[in-house]
């Protein structure tokens, strides 16, 4: 069996794990988990008060704080 390597932007969000607490876009959120999207890029899913949404790991990383 061929071992799979772990594409870059999975690894990027191995800091990101569940439960974490980040500052998104200035506004603080919760890491629900982490996932992938169709295309086989890596995301995450994050939840704020009264919100919760998805988004590609490239726009995540921009976007956060930690």
């Amino acid at each position: 069996m061929e071992k799979i390597e772990p594409q870059k932007d999975h690894e990027r969000l191995s800091d990101y794990g569940p439960g974490r607490q980040v500052e998104f876009n200035g506004r603080p959120f919760k890491v629900q988990r982490r996932t992938t999207l169709a295309s086989g890029e890596a995301a995450i899913v994050l939840e704020g008060e009264n919100e919760q949404f998805m988004l590609s790991a490239n726009q995540f990383l921009a976007g956060v704080r930690s």
